[in-house]
């Protein structure tokens, strides 16, 4: 087991028997449909929120992540044809500065860095293909040190939690492309094998999506976009190769229509992990759609997954996240500019809506950070 991943997760379990060891924090929302990423400061105690920030910018905004350290974020962004990653500097007050524009193949998808902050990989859904570019003093630059086609709908790029292996999911081909990381250099080589099959195209749920990999365990998880559903694979840490060991529904048994899952986060500690759902379904009017996000315990030692509820979420959930204390999830609806909030019960993972807010126009990605206010 690596110690510096069993010490994280130590910690998340210690932020969670202490919940004021997160002094403050903001929940940051990018709006496509605006040109604007929005920041929302959280009540520690309540999980509400109040708008504190609104940063502008010259282009469309799309996903969001941070710097290892928290220093710094980095947006995908799209305008008129171009797409590019924006470097913002979060201030101690969590407002946000722009830093440097980089130029990108195509729209950046999903986004994630190294462990050590100078590289950030990419994938771009349209293109089919996967890119690293370098950072140099934390600004990312247009500089690409890796960039290599897959296949169409390379949805999701992430690393492993030693940082050597890198998975990519692809959803229309039904496969998690695998690589190993090259850390001195920003490469990427395929591993043997160079992909895994996602469940059977003739099961209800396939064509994995979102990846997250267990904080302790040797274990990941991907969300099922076709038809709604997680599956759970064993992780090899010597090969960096996956295993699909099962996959379930996120659906409720009643849910009748077209269903299509998108985002899956898992709390700090591991205990729990969600995925969100969108209703695809075309409705009369008075039939309401049924979007939701679905919650799955974790055993602590094996990783079984087991169905904790499904709960109603705001139209067309892409992008959903956890808080930094594993208490709190915030899900925004795409179509509807509307955030919901929720508490997570810690002995049952079952999550209680509490507030609606209002928020911008097409919510594609959402993140939790602290600051030092």
């Amino acid at each position: 087991m690596n110690i510096r991943f069993l010490n994280i997760t130590l910690l998340a379990f210690a932020v969670l028997a202490n919940p004021c060891a997160f002094s403050s924090q903001l929940l940051y929302v990018s709006s496509s449909g605006e040109n604007t990423i929005l920041a929302y400061a959280v009540n520690q105690e309540t999980g509400e929120l109040a708008l504190k920030f609104k940063t502008g910018l010259s282009s469309s905004p799309g996903f969001i992540t941070f710097s290892p350290d928290g220093r710094l974020m980095y947006v995908g962004t799209h305008e008129d044809g171009a797409a590019g990653v924006a470097t913002l500097q979060r201030n101690d007050d969590g407002s946000l500065s722009l830093e440097g524009q980089a130029q990108a193949t195509s729209s950046c998808t999903y986004m994630s860095t190294d462990k050590a902050g100078q590289f950030l990989l990419a994938c771009h859904y349209s293109a089919g293909e996967i890119s690293i570019y370098r950072i140099v003093d934390g600004i990312c630059t247009s500089e690409m040190t890796e960039h290599k086609k897959t296949e169409h709908t390379a949805h999701c790029i992430e690393l492993d939690p030693s940082g050597r292996f890198v998975f990519v999911p692809h959803t229309s081909p039904n496969k998690v492309y695998q690589f190993r990381f090259n850390a001195q250099d920003g490469t990427l080589t395929p591993n043997d094998p160079p992909f895994v099959e996602g469940p059977d195209k003739n099961h209800r749920y396939h064509e994995p999506r979102h990846y997250v990999h267990h904080p302790v365990l040797d274990m990941a998880y991907t969300s099922s976009e076709f038809g709604g559903g997680i599956t759970a694979w064993k992780f090899d840490p010597v090969t960096g190769t996956l295993k699909r060991l099962k996959t379930l529904s996120t659906l409720r048994p009643q849910s009748v229509g077209k269903f299509y899952a998108a985002d899956i986060w898992m709390t700090p500690n591991g205990r729990f992990a969600y995925v969100s759902n969108r209703d695809q379904t075309p409705r009369e009017p008075g039939d309401p759609k049924q979007d939701s996000l679905a919650g799955f315990s974790l055993d602590s030692k094996t990783g079984e997954m087991t169905a904790v509820g499904s709960f109603p979420a705001p139209n067309e959930p892409y992008a959903f996240c956890i808080d930094r204390s594993g208490r709190f999830v915030y899900s925004a609806g795409t179509s509807t500019s509307t955030l919901f909030a929720y508490r997570i019960d810690q002995q049952t993972g079952r999550l209680t809506h509490f507030a609606t807010y209002p928020t911008g126009k097409g919510t594609v990605s959402l993140i939790c950070g602290d600051t030092k206010e």
